[in-house]
């Protein structure tokens, strides 16, 4: 292994490490050493991660821990850790607030929203923000703003969780929204094992004037 080779891994480990002064020596090092800002980038992308993970892994497991102790969720006025996030969707323009509306119902859309429906009933903040409807939303938040003009409207949405980008561009499957917040698997929503069909064809009752003739939310059967 030579010198190149080791002072990248020091930089993605000093990240992984949350040691500034680490990175900063092992940063000017590579510099030094002739290695590129492009391969010192992809080491700090790796360290993050490696972060990440670690994360994940932990609050899972202090999840899971508390869990085992006696009486633990039962005391008046405790609180859940997953009371501390807050999970943001910043969607495409949509006619409706979920884009479970219109005469072709989109199965990931249905399957998505059931994910955050069990999400926030296990005491997680979620928010949602539709362009269409909330394009301020998207103005006020510099992070938001910021992400917009580097990745471009096409990948919306931007799923946040306590202001960290988890995911753009795709609505991710209940399964990978549970492992990012750090949630038993085992309570993940009956919807992700539904035949496709029966996803396709589900409509929540709260939305605003759904009914099976219409077609959706939407007037006439057909979205705005």
């Amino acid at each position: 292994m030579d010198d190149k080779i080791k002072e990248l891994i020091a930089v993605g480990a000093s990240v992984a490490a949350h040691c500034r002064p680490c990175l900063q020596f092992h940063v000017d090092k590579a510099m030094e050493l002739g290695i590129g800002k492009d391969e010192i980038a992809e080491a700090v992308a790796v360290g993050k991660m490696v972060q990440k993970g670690g994360m994940v892994a932990m609050r899972k497991f202090a999840d899971e821990l508390l869990d085992q102790m006696p009486g633990y969720g039962q005391t008046e006025g405790q609180t859940s850790s997953h009371q501390d996030m807050v999970l943001k969707i910043y969607e495409p323009a949509m006619c409706c607030s979920t884009g479970v509306c219109g005469p072709n119902v989109d199965s990931r859309l249905v399957a998505f929203s059931g994910a955050l429906k069990q999400i926030a009933s296990m005491g997680v903040t979620v928010e949602r923000f539709n362009l269409a409807q909330q394009p301020q939303a998207f103005v006020e938040n510099a992070q938001v703003k910021a992400h917009l003009g580097e990745l471009g409207h096409e990948k919306l949405p931007f799923i946040y969780l306590n202001d960290d980008l988890e995911f753009s561009g795709r609505y991710p499957e209940a399964s990978e929204l549970f492992s990012v917040l750090g949630l038993n698997p085992v309570l993940i929503s009956d919807v992700d094992n539904q035949p496709r069909d029966e996803k396709s064809s589900t409509i929540p009752a709260s939305m605003p004037g759904a009914d099976a003739n219409s077609g959706g939310c939407c007037p006439g059967g057909e979205c705005c």
